[in-house]
């Protein structure tokens, strides 16, 4: 058993204190209440039995944190203190979800065909317009220049096409029919995650009566001549800029400099999520918000037979301060209720529950200000036997837990190391009224599957993938989430395996 444990991490001293919550917002604080037992190497159940029957399978993508490097909404000098605000390879977020999204397509091509893909959030690092735009672009498979600035190397400094990060290519795009083959198009569904609703992952954002949204940091009484104040990615001048000459890091104290505005990186907010995912080439309609409330965040919806994916918001703080910090999960009791019911209608079906947030049971925190902790959601979702995955991201490792009934499945960063993502299957078992769950990994970098194209960018993932394994961002998540065990890839059970949930009720 794990056991649970809450701790705080701050820095006091010369006006820092706001350092801290950065290092919130990035590598985490709050409480970890996770109890579930961790599944053992020799997970129980085989999907080889001739009894099964395939219900559902699924690719899991988490935490791609597509960034606009050249925001002056970022602050990676601060990466001295807090490793993960500025990542060696970060100016490859897009390439990496392209080959992601090239990965699947082959699994799918292969004749593994995947019902759907579910992005669990954290699409975007920054919370920009211009990185939610790059992310639905390498989906649709439309043209991405991830370059927001001007590109200050020499002419003849800059790399060839195929081996620079900050080149515009073509994404592969998610499989259509008629666009890569024959095959049904896969669809796509997501959820918001704290990189999506937050500036930095952690700080609101306010609207001044001009319509110009920034997000105060703490202290924000500062006079702001070496460290920010506020962040505001639509600004003209940033403390430490990155670009393609300086790719950074930059000093940890440095006079703002000026750099070219943009107003393409506008923060956007939960409304114009939604908006954006509605203009989509790539289906369905909404990705799973066509079937939620009116205004809300979450939905509940069925993408393939006989089976239910509920998605939650779990960026929904009761209130919000200038200067809080709401990086850790966030569940609104208005949520509960809709889960609730929607697990009785399903349950009364005899579907098939797959819920996906963003954050782990976990990490619903008071201090982000979640209606809903732990022990109530996960006391929710056992008490409906088809129940059968909580499906998570944020933590940047990979892991599965047994929550009594129902497993809960981390999937890493595809930015961090180890850069992966995960393909799920759920079988049924008639006979012995029980459901199979296997899962495994996969990469990026995976020659195992046939092609399906032209891969121009294999070779500039590499070298994305070496700067990630030599980072240090990628360990400091895992670090605090369990420091026993500093490998975000996890053990062998949190990578593959097969686990068998024989549960009273599922029919």
């Amino acid at each position: 058993m794990r056991t649970g444990r809450c701790w705080w991490r701050a820095a006091v001293g010369g006006g820092l204190l706001w350092f801290a919550a950065l290092g919130a917002g990035l590598v985490g604080f709050g409480c970890n209440t996770d109890v579930g037992t961790l599944l053992p190497a020799e997970a129980s159940g085989s999907a080889q039995a001739g009894n099964l029957t395939l219900v559902v399978r699924l690719a899991q993508i988490s935490d791609t944190h597509v960034v606009d490097t050249l925001s002056p909404a970022r602050f990676p000098g601060a990466s001295v203190l807090v490793g993960s605000v500025w990542r060696p390879q970060e100016a490859y977020a897009t390439q990496l979800l392209d080959g992601m999204v090239r990965t699947i397509n082959r699994i799918h091509a292969s004749g593994r065909t995947i019902d759907f893909v579910l992005h669990t959030g954290d699409a975007c690092d920054n919370n920009q317009s211009n990185e939610l735009g790059w992310v639905v672009g390498v989906l649709d498979g439309e043209t991405v220049n991830p370059l927001s600035g001007p590109d200050d190397r020499p002419a003849d400094a800059r790399p060839d096409a195929a081996h620079d990060p900050y080149a515009t290519f073509l994404p592969q795009g998610l499989y259509r029919r008629g666009v890569h083959g024959d095959l049904p198009s896969v669809p796509w569904y997501s959820v918001l995650g704290n990189h999506d609703a937050y500036a930095l992952g952690a700080f609101p954002v306010f609207e001044s009566s001009d319509g110009r949204r920034t997000a105060p940091l703490p202290l924000d009484e500062r006079p702001g001549l070496v460290l920010p104040v506020r962040m505001d990615p639509e600004a003209s001048y940033a403390y430490g800029n990155v670009t393609p000459a300086a790719p950074g890091p930059p000093p940890l104290f440095e006079l703002p400099r000026y750099v070219v505005p943009n107003a393409e990186r506008r923060y956007f907010n939960k409304v114009e999520y939604v908006e954006k995912v509605f203009t989509t080439v790539t289906g369905p309609a909404g990705h799973g918000f066509a079937d939620a409330p009116p205004g809300a965040t979450w939905y509940s919806m069925v993408p393939a037979a006989g089976v239910r994916l509920i998605g939650l918001d779990t960026t929904a703080a009761a209130m919000h301060t200038e200067g809080g910090i709401y990086n850790e999960g966030a569940l609104s009791w208005e949520q509960h209720e809709f889960l609730r019911a929607e697990l009785d209608a399903a349950q009364a079906r005899g579907e098939l529950v797959i819920v996906a947030t963003h954050h782990p049971s976990g990490d619903l925190s008071l201090v982000a200000g979640t209606a809903v902790f732990p022990d109530e959601l996960r006391g929710l979702l056992r008490q409906h036997p088809n129940v059968v995955l909580h499906v998570v991201g944020h933590t940047h490792r990979n892991r599965v837990t047994d929550q009594g009934g129902y497993l809960e499945i981390e999937t890493c960063s595809t930015l961090d190391w180890p850069q992966e993502g995960r393909l799920i299957e759920v079988w049924r078992d008639a006979a012995a009224a029980s459901v199979v769950v296997t899962y495994e990994m996969f990469s990026h970098l995976d020659e195992s599957l046939p092609p399906l194209g032209a891969d121009p960018l294999h070779d500039l993932r590499r070298t994305a993938a070496n700067l990630a394994r030599s980072g240090r961002s990628a360990s400091a998540p895992q670090k605090r989430n369990d420091s026993s065990a500093d490998n975000p890839a996890g053990a062998a059970a949190d990578r593959a395996g097969a686990a068998t949930l024989s549960r009273a009720g599922i029919h």
